[in-house]
Parts: C-alpha cells; sequence; structure tokens
C-alpha cells in the first residue's frame, strides 16, 4: 500500500472524491487522514493490508444503513480501490475527548462521579442500539473509545468491524477483551460482546483489567498459549469469592485495590456474578445493556453531595460519607417505581438515561431546613399535594420537599416524595 500525501484526491464510491491534508495517526489497521470533503473536514482511515471482497462489502453496507447512534463515529463514505487499497470517511473527533486508555493510565481522568457514570451509560446505550440493529462489534477493546473527562460523552470508532449476527469479520480483537468462546475460536456475536462490555465497564469503575491479577503478574512471556489460559481456559476474576489464585497484587493493581470497597456493594456484586465462572461458559446468561443501564441509574440515584465537604459521594446503608466518614443525613427520596433517588442539597437527579439531569435539589432560600427540587428540563411537571391540589412546575420553577407529594415528569414517570 502506497502512504498518502498532501494534495492527493482519493475517489469515492459515491461521486466526488477527498483531498488529504495530513496525517492525524496510525495504528495496527491502518493510517487516519485529516481530508477535505466539500469544503468540510473530515477523517479519512486508509488501510495498510487492505481487507478482502467481503470486508469491502460489509463496509459498503454499513455506510448504506448508517449509524445506530450519535455515539459512533461511523463509516459515511466509502474510497474506490486505488493506490493498492481502500478506506472509508468518517467525522472527525471533536476537541476534548480523549482515548480510553489515557484514563487506565491516569493521563487523563474523570472531573466527577457523575461524568464516569454517564459515559457508562453511554456505552451501554450504543451497544445495545447495535445490537438491535442486527449488528455484533466484533473488535471490542479500550482503543474503540474517546471519552469527555467533564461530563463523561463517549463516541465509539473503529465501527468498520462492525458485522451481521453471525458472520466473522475477519480482524481479530485484543484476547484480553474477547470473551473466553472467542479466544476459543467461536464467531463473535452479541453475547461475546456482552462479555466484552462487561470487561470495559469493569476497567471504566475500577482502572484494572477483571482478569490481570497474581496470575499474569507471575507469568514469566505473555505468550498465545498464556493468553489462552489466562482469558480463555482457566479465566479466573480477580475477585472471584470461590477461587483467590488470581488477587490483585500490592504495589502492581492499587487502582482495583483502592476503589473496589468505595464503590457501592451492588456494583461489586454484579461483577462478582458477571464473571462467574458459570456465566464464562454460559455466554447466554450475560447481563442485558438495559439491566446495566437499570444498575448505572440505581448508581446514580444513591449518588449526593455531602453536606459537610460538598463533595460527591455514594450512599450505602451505613448513610456515611465515603470522603469524611461523617453521617450525610438524607432525609428524604425520590419514590420511582423500583428506584429510590436520594435527596440532597447540590445533587442532581437524572430521571431517564439520556444522561442530561432533570432535577436539581436546592435549599430554600426562604427557610434552610426546608429542600426544593428544581427543575433544569425543558419540559414542564405537574405536582400534585396529598390533598389533590394540582400545580404546574414550569422550567426553572420548584416544587417542595414534602412527604406525599407526586411528581409526574411525563407519562413515562411517576414519582412521590418520601421524607423521614
Amino acid at each position: 500500500m502506497a502512504e498518502l500525501k498532501k494534495g492527493d484526491k482519493i475517489a469515492l464510491t459515491s461521486g466526488g472524491y477527498v483531498m488529504i491534508d495530513k496525517e492525524l495517526g496510525r495504528g495496527g489497521q491502518g493510517i487516519v487522514y485529516l481530508v477535505n470533503l466539500n469544503g468540510e473536514e473530515k477523517a479519512l482511515k486508509w488501510y495498510i493490508n487492505p481487507p478482502d471482497k467481503n470486508f469491502y462489502k460489509n463496509l459498503q453496507n454499513n455506510v448504506i444503513q448508517g449509524a445506530p447512534s450519535d455515539a459512533f463515529l461511523w463509516p459515511e463514505y466509502l474510497t474506490e480501490r486505488q493506490k493498492g487499497s481502500y478506506g472509508y470517511v468518517m467525522k472527525l473527533r471533536p476537541q476534548g475527548y480523549y482515548e480510553f486508555g489515557n484514563y487506565l493510565l491516569a493521563k487523563k481522568s474523570f472531573k466527577s462521579y457523575s461524568a464516569m457514570l454517564a459515559a457508562a451509560m453511554k456505552i451501554c446505550n450504543g451497544f445495545m442500539l447495535l445490537h438491535r440493529f442486527g449488528y455484533s462489534y466484533q473488535d471490542l477493546n479500550d482503543g474503540n473509545f474517546f471519552i469527555n473527562p467533564n461530563n463523561g460523552d463517549v463516541l465509539i470508532c473503529d465501527n468498520d468491524n462492525v458485522m451481521p449476527q453471525g458472520e466473522k469479520s475477519g480482524i481479530m480483537g485484543k484476547a484480553r477483551y474477547m470473551a473466553p468462546e472467542i479466544v476459543a475460536g467461536a464467531i463473535p456475536d452479541k453475547y461475546s460482546d456482552r462479555f466484552s462490555l462487561s470487561v470495559i465497564l469493569f476497567m471504566l469503575f475500577y482502572a484494572n483489567h477483571p482478569f490481570e491479577g497474581a496470575k499474569v503478574v507471575g507469568c514469566p512471556c505473555m505468550t498465545e498459549s498464556y493468553e489462552k489460559k489466562f482469558y480463555g481456559s482457566e479465566a479466573v476474576f480477580i475477585q472471584d469469592p470461590q477461587d483467590n489464585s488470581n488477587r490483585p497484587v500490592q504495589g502492581i493493581h492499587h487502582n482495583v485495590i483502592r476503589r473496589w470497597p468505595a464503590f457501592p456493594a451492588i456494583l461489586r456484586e454484579t461483577f462478582i456474578r458477571e464473571f462467574s465462572q458459570e456465566k464464562l461458559k454460559n455466554p447466554q446468561e450475560r447481563m442485558l445493556e438495559q439491566n446495566w443501564e437499570r444498575l448505572i441509574n440505581s448508581l446514580r440515584d444513591s449518588l449526593v453531595i455531602c453536606p459537610h465537604c460538598k463533595e460527591e459521594t455514594f450512599v450505602e446503608s451505613d448513610g456515611k460519607c465515603m470522603n469524611c466518614r461523617k453521617d450525610v443525613g438524607v432525609k428524604a427520596h425520590l419514590k420511582m417505581g423500583s428506584r429510590e433517588l436520594l435527596l440532597t442539597p447540590g445533587t442532581h437527579l437524572y430521571i431517564d438515561n439520556d444522561n442530561i439531569p432533570d432535577c436539581l435539589v436546592e435549599v430554600n432560600p426562604n427557610d434552610s431546613s426546608m429542600m426544593l427540587i428544581k427543575n433544569i428540563s425543558p419540559n414542564a411537571w405537574t405536582a400534585e399535594t396529598p390533598s389533590g391540589k394540582l400545580k404546574i412546575v414550569q422550567p426553572n420553577e420548584c416544587a417542595p420537599v414534602k412527604n406525599g407529594i407526586k411528581i409526574t415528569f411525563d407519562k413515562t414517570y411517576n414519582c412521590e416524595i418520601i421524607t423521614r
């Protein structure tokens, strides 16, 4: 393959061409160039060793079908075969987004737990939509995500490897992100994607690989046969309650050692279940993306601003702040079906999964002993008192935090304030 240079014109299958400006980066599969398309800046991925005609045809189909959601930096145009190769055109990654690997190496960090949870939600939602479209990702790893550290927004890249269910792209992913059955040679599908998703989420929360503990540290050289053992036939979760042979190592795995007890028990229990030997050996038992979203909502619902140190904290049964260890003193919550959204001043509430807060809990400026729920959404709510009196709560207006007040955010979300 001839590398491209500034000024080269690359023809598109849809007609027209892109003009090469400069190289942006390169990886194992290809080189990414900044290009100009009718006066607009785009990115062109140009393959070093062009995959076969079936891969090219699949790319063509993906361009026609379009992206499952705005989370994907999806192929928008396909090039003609030329100069010994081909490629595809996609949107440029915006400023302020950084590769997931930067977070694992502590080169970047999330501004808040809220941003971290937003990233987890966006990743889950993206893959739920991908599977609804009938696709599987096949090459999921930490290099596939660009994340904004301030708000947790996520862009999913390298979508040229996305294939219809039951088909194989021919592009081998990294063993440490593959499901055990894929390491053993099976065809990737939505079930193996769900395993890879669990690995990514574990790394997002704990900054450590779920299967890299004492066994991997003790490996003299990571050969292919060792990879097949550690990530395939003999995979052991580093926090498996039944098997302590692969525990995190002090001085090496400090992130997960520090974070494992810090996050709520519901998260720990979920990963113990998802990485159990039963789930490793039974792909169809793996957790659905929708259930991950419910879990993330539960984490959000327990995340509040501590009234003492003013820091974010998850509140569990002991009611203590994870930072200052003082009693958070949660005196009210918003009951919404099976969810309980804790209410403390300064806390944002997320009613649905769109990563946009709908409410802000504030102190009543006229009575510091009372709280208010401020409508920071673009839509009006309806609040109903226990006596049946109705009030429309417009954007930027407030409803009092009083026991028995019911709030209807829309036809789907009906809540009730419960005070202690």
